[in-house]
């Protein structure tokens, strides 16, 4: 057998993940077990490094479940094969699997010809994939206070930087230019061409030649991440634009804004405004805050320990109620509920 697949295994109860790796002879089919990982946040950055073909995981781990690894596996690497392990019969799980293009179902405890045929499962979709043979770069490491890029190979092409705060995968074109960078607690991808299918969670900046401004670069991939959009083609530093608009309400959501005001703060009538922003963004300007002011909540729900009403306040609202009002005509449920759903997931 002259094909040899990349593997990983994921359990967070050590004997398990020492009999998945132990109950077959992985090498004799086809497989090179290139990470073994105890939890899913674990499994995701180990993905970034070791990109596998394939990966086994436990249903229930204490950070996320094996289902949301294999969404986030799929986003960094969309040929990724999946079996899922259980400890018991879960018709709601396999169904989820099954949408998920999991190619087994394994119940615990695992035997050798389960096992095995999911290996063969496994084998036999890799082989109907073609794998393009990529260079990887090293990643670069640089501070966020004081961002240091890399010169791209075409000296002054336009580069973006994809950011984000879990791992994630890019692919790039033919001859595309893509330098892996850690920004912090961010990872990102360095590129000299405009990425076209970004997935969620990652932020993307605006071009800047030759990444020249590093600042910039990484201002506006994190406004992007925050906020969850992309910026409007900027014209220009000689030209004012919808992107100068988005950039600002993006760095001042949580302060009171009106029309008004904001067509103070740019010196313009409040007519050319919205007229500008629409006819470049495709909404309107209240629309726009709206909706990047209840993603960041989303995210300070999901990722951190504050209080309902101090991501209210962070996001611009300084009514509760409403607050909670517009989080559940967007989302279908109330912020507290929200985040259980999250801390479960």
């Amino acid at each position: 057998m002259t094909e040899r697949y990349k593997l990983m295994l994921v359990d967070d109860e050590p004997w398990a993940l020492t009999g998945m790796e132990e109950i077959i002879d992985w090498e004799a089919e086809g497989f090179s077990i290139v990470a073994r990982c105890d939890c899913g946040n674990e499994a995701l950055k180990s993905a970034l490094i070791t990109r596998p073909d394939a990966v086994i995981t436990d249903i229930r781990m204490p950070d996320i479940s094996g289902l949301e690894l294999i969404r986030k596996l799929k986003g960094m690497l969309p040929e990724i094969q999946c079996v899922i392990v259980s400890a018991y019969s879960d018709f709601e799980v396999a169904r989820e699997a099954i949408r998920l293009s999991a190619v087994h179902y394994l119940l615990k405890p695992l035997s050798a010809s389960d096992v095995l045929e999911a290996a063969a499962a496994l084998r036999k979709n890799l082989s109907t994939i073609e794998r393009p043979k990529e260079k990887e770069l090293p990643p670069i490491t640089t501070e966020p206070s004081h961002p240091v890029f890399v010169t791209p190979p075409v000296k002054d092409a336009v580069c973006y930087l994809t950011l984000s705060d879990t791992p994630f995968y890019l692919p790039a074109p033919e001859g595309g230019w893509r330098q892996p960078v850690r920004i912090g607690n961010y990872t990102g991808f360095l590129t000299d061409y405009l990425p076209e299918k970004i997935p969620e969670e990652v932020g993307l900046s605006i071009g800047i030649p030759g990444c020249k401004e590093p600042d910039v670069m990484m201002m506006t991939a994190l406004a992007s991440l925050e906020g969850g959009f992309f910026f409007a083609p900027a014209p220009g530093k000689k030209n004012f634009s919808a992107f100068d608009i988005q950039f600002y309400l993006a760095r001042h959501m949580s302060d009171e804004i009106t029309l008004s005001s904001l067509a103070a703060t740019f010196y313009l009538t409040e007519t050319y405004l919205c007229d500008l922003f629409k006819r470049q963004v495709g909404e309107s300007i209240m629309n726009f805050l709206r909706r990047i002011r209840l993603h960041y909540a989303r995210r300070l729900l999901a990722q951190t320990n504050l209080t309902l009403r101090e991501v209210a306040s962070r996001c611009g609202y300084a009514d509760y109620s409403y607050f909670g009002r517009q989080f559940k005509a967007d989302t279908g449920m109330t912020p507290d509920l929200y985040r259980k759903e999250k801390r479960l997931s």
